[in-house]
Formats: C-alpha cells, structure tokens, sequence
C-alpha cells in the first residue's frame, strides 16, 4: 500500500492548476481591463487547498478503509456542498455584502472553484474506475 506516488502526484497537478490558472485568469482580466474589487489569489487559495483536502482524502480512503469504496460517490457529493458551505462561510464579508458585483466579478470568484472541481471529479472517477 505505497501511496506516496499517487498522493504526490495529485499535489502537484492541483498546485500546477493553482499556478497556471491563476497567471492566466489575471491575464485574460487584464486584457478585458477588469479591475476586481476582491483579491483573486484568495480564491484560487481556498480551491486548491481545499481540492487537495478532498483529493488527497479519496486517494487514501478506499486504500486504509476498502469497505467504503462503494460509499465513495456519495461521500464526494457531500464534499462538494461542504467545500461550497465553507466557500460562503469564509467569504461571508464579501459574499453577503451590499456590493453589487459584475457578471465578470461574480464569474472570477466561481472559475478557481470549477477549474479544481473538474480535477477532483477526474480523480474520483478514477479511483472508481480502478475498483470496478
């Protein structure tokens, strides 16, 4: 039971996202000249930090406990309301305040949460996959 490759593997893929998204999403603002009244790199923060949680807790789940592999789809619909939970917990200020945000604004607060999203399904689907 080595895990270290796969656990290593999706840590750098999910920070490799962070990065590149990141540089590329403020680019494409700034050839739109948006001006976001919000720190974009916070939210690109919480994606990653909190797709690594997710990930790297499905990697080693179905290894240390096999019994739950076929609760797994479920556990990762219930991740995906907490992540969305605590995305409106932590940016409560920003969220639930009188600002009136632009199409752009509220899309740029939305894309890190979907570009880590995509990658998360990815790796539960293969998982799933490996176990069929």
């Amino acid at each position: 039971m080595n895990l270290t490759k796969p656990l290593t593997t999706a840590a750098l893929i999910i920070v490799a996202l962070g990065v590149v998204f990141y540089f590329l999403h403020l680019g494409v603002l700034d050839l739109l000249d948006v001006e976001l009244p919000y720190d974009l790199f916070n939210f690109y923060l919480f994606g990653a930090i909190s797709s690594l949680i997710i990930c790297l807790t499905f990697i080693t789940l179905p290894k240390l406990l096999p019994e739950l592999h076929d609760k797994l789809g479920f556990m990762f619909l219930f991740s995906i309301f907490a992540k969305l939970f605590l995305l409106a917990l932590i940016f409560k200020n920003l969220l639930f305040s009188d600002t009136v945000f632009t199409r752009m604004e509220r899309l740029s607060m939305l894309i890190p949460i979907f570009i880590f999203l995509i990658y998360e399904v990815l790796v539960i689907v293969k998982i799933l996959k490996k176990h069929s």
